[in-house]
């Protein structure tokens, strides 16, 4: 078995539209209190609009599942800053692959008050570099139809969306036509 070693190339310095420097990188075991903090700091409506519902309980083994990631099938890019002389996590955006390699699931969450900061969107565009890099024909993510500001991200950076029932819509990037890299659209930096 060959444990993948940690993906430093994806630590990078980043600013938020309102100024605020964060570094973006990839989760790591430690995070743990970290990522726990984050969620237990989040209002009812940002758990529902990431989750689907509202997580009473963050639980130890979960946030295992969270934190300990194959680097290999499974990217999680953290966004965190400094506060108070600690760093605090903001953010965290997930790239799963399928089983078949040909695909992923994505999803993103940032923090109540560093919404609307372009944060959402660099994750997205960090995910699908991170998709291409690895090869995949498409990423996909569900989203609650009623989030219009995370399905104007996806429709910006070039994914179809489409209603598929109850109360989600489906965005779809596709990443390969006929075995050929497909461009991304641009996007803001």
């Amino acid at each position: 078995m060959i444990i993948t070693p940690y993906p430093t190339r994806y630590t990078t310095p980043w600013r938020l539209s309102d100024g605020t420097e964060v570094l973006l990188r990839a989760i790591r075991p430690e995070d743990e209190p970290a990522e726990h903090e984050m969620l237990s700091s989040l209002s009812r409506e940002t758990l529902r609009t990431r989750f689907f519902s509202v997580i009473k309980d963050i639980s130890h083994e979960w946030l295992i599942l969270f934190c300990n990631i194959d680097y290999d099938r499974h990217m999680a890019i953290v966004a965190e800053m400094e506060e108070n002389g600690k760093q605090r996590m903001i953010g965290v955006a997930r790239l799963i692959m399928n089983q078949d390699l040909t695909s992923g699931e994505m999803a993103v969450l940032v923090q109540d008050q560093f919404q609307g900061k372009r944060l959402g969107t660099k994750f997205v565009e960090l995910l699908i570099e991170i998709a291409k890099e690895r090869g995949l024909e498409e990423i996909r993510a569900d989203v609650l139809t009623e989030n219009k500001s995370m399905l104007k991200v996806f429709t910006r950076l070039g994914f179809s969306t489409r209603w598929v029932s109850g109360d989600t819509s489906e965005a779809v990037l596709k990443l390969k036509a006929q075995g050929t890299p497909v461009q991304s659209a641009p996007g803001p930096a």
